[in-house]
């Protein structure tokens, strides 16, 4: 009898133990729609250490505080996304190279089980990537015609624009929601998942993997990671840091058949989300405001917390009608005011971007600096006009797109920044500081050289003459 007992206490007692393993708290997404006023509700994930999803919170462990509130609104349900039946929005992206030819059937029925075994309210749709990233499948939830679709990828691609593949899905959600003109917009499931099977390679994609990671981010979707290689393990990596950055969980599988087992375990993850469910305070104002929902077991310092800015459906009560009516003048006097307050003011102030001193017109730079400097580029080709001309002066003058540098170069083969120029003395040299392209003199690649009088700089497809009234030695410009 007594084992009986404290074996009910473990399994009552065990989700909250786990909350001291170092356990994590995020959202995903709140609704707030007009129809369901004031009822709100959010998708949120319990993550253990581990890595895996914490099961059976009860409702009396959630909290939520709201504009900064330190009292919590009443929760009415907490239920897993799976209990709820409310459904996802799945987006999955295969890597098509041919260096996944010899597992694509592996892959294909790994892809297949995974989509047919969804919800009825799921939507998921496919994106595979090799030398272009495709839309293999839109959202549906018709899960037979898009395994049937799976199925027929073909394992060809030369490349493999593993950025590309991963931020055409992020943009089936924005085209989703926006669909331009004309276009109604698609009612998605509001838990959201990119789930990309790969080996971590990207070889000349032309997205970034910083604005992957970024745009993923924004609009809250956790990129899932099945990790496979069949050449080397190098680049598996880079899926663990996507993965780590944007919420979600990466999943090595060493062997073929351990992709079918990791999609599993993914699918378990996103149908033990928390489904919360509340009644709001918050104003239909059309307005961002602070939701925090946190997680704290009474008679305990453990607590777990993350917050959202949500914006509310912006819609007026009847009984609101008579207020607006009266308050229509002051709202034209308050429009008169900011446009007093923000109408356009004259350009600030600009200064030599060299010494900092000389008011001068855009793009130009003092006559004294001209004059004084002991070298100088000027543009010979490139955005800017011709004979644009830049001096030499002080320790380092920075050259890239970014708005930071001392020459700031409008083109987009450059880097944000791409090199310097280290001015010691008389010694004038450059050095690649790190760019994707890479710094030519003269048409020659290379880290970094001292320059000579009339070397030519090329920056992406900018290039740049080097004049200098004092040339470096022929020792110190060789490479």
């Amino acid at each position: 009898m007594k084992t009986h007992l404290w074996t009910g206490f473990a399994a009552l007692f065990a989700p909250v133990a786990a909350l001291a393993a170092g356990a994590q708290l995020s959202i995903q997404q709140v609704q707030a729609t007009q129809n369901k006023w004031p009822h709100v509700r959010a998708y949120v994930n319990v993550i253990g250490a581990s890595g895996s999803p914490i099961q059976g919170l009860s409702q009396d462990l959630f909290r939520v505080y709201e504009g900064g509130t330190s009292d919590s609104s009443k929760v009415e349900k907490v239920d897993s996304l799976e209990a709820a039946q409310t459904g996802a929005s799945i987006v999955i992206v295969v890597q098509a190279s041919g260096a996944m030819m010899g597992i694509q059937d592996d892959i294909k029925k790994a892809v297949s089980a995974f989509v047919n075994g969804l919800g009825e309210k799921d939507q998921v749709a496919v994106v595979d990537y090799g030398e272009t990233a495709e839309i293999v499948a839109p959202f549906s939830e018709e899960k037979g015609e898009v395994a049937g679709k799976a199925a027929k990828i073909t394992f060809t691609g030369r490349s493999f624009l593993l950025y590309d593949g991963l931020a055409q899905a992020i943009q089936l959600y924005a085209a989703a929601a926006s669909p331009g003109k004309g276009g109604a917009p698609t009612l998605l499931p509001a838990p959201k998942a990119i789930i990309v099977i790969s080996d971590g390679r990207d070889n000349g994609s032309a997205t970034d993997v910083e604005k992957v990671i970024s745009d993923a981010s924004k609009r809250r979707i956790p990129i899932h990671a099945v990790a496979h290689s069949e050449l080397d393990q190098d680049s598996l990596p880079n899926l663990e840091m996507i993965s780590r950055r944007t919420g979600g969980t990466y999943r090595p599988a060493p062997n073929v058949d351990d992709i079918n087992k990791s999609l599993t375990v993914i699918k378990d993850f996103i149908n033990k989300m928390y489904v919360i469910q509340w009644k709001t305070r918050l104003d239909h104002d059309g307005k961002d405001h602070k939701v925090e929902i946190a997680m704290e077991n009474e008679g305990s310092s453990t607590s777990l917390k993350s917050s959202i800015l949500v914006r509310t459906p912006n819609f007026i009560d009847w009984l609101t009608i008579g207020i607006v009516a009266a308050v229509i003048l002051l709202v034209v006097v308050g429009g008169i005011a900011i446009y007093v307050l923000t109408r356009p003011k004259p350009p600030p102030t600009r200064f030599c971007p060299a010494c900092k001193r000389a008011q001068m017109p855009e793009w130009e730079v003092c006559l004294f600096c001209l004059k004084s400097a002991k070298a100088r580029l000027i543009m010979q080709k490139g955005t800017g006009p011709k004979g644009k001309t830049w001096p030499l002066v002080g320790k380092v003058v920075s050259l890239g797109s970014g708005p930071e540098n001392s020459i700031r170069i409008l083109d987009g083969a450059v880097s944000g920044k791409h090199a310097g120029v280290a001015i010691d003395g008389n010694k004038f040299e450059i050095v690649d500081l790190g760019s994707k392209n890479g710094v030519l003199v003269n048409g020659k690649k290379t880290p970094r050289r001292f320059l000579r009088n009339g070397d030519v700089i090329t920056l992406g497809m900018t290039e740049l003459k080097f004049e200098s009234a004092i040339a470096a030695s022929d020792d110190e410009a060789e490479e």
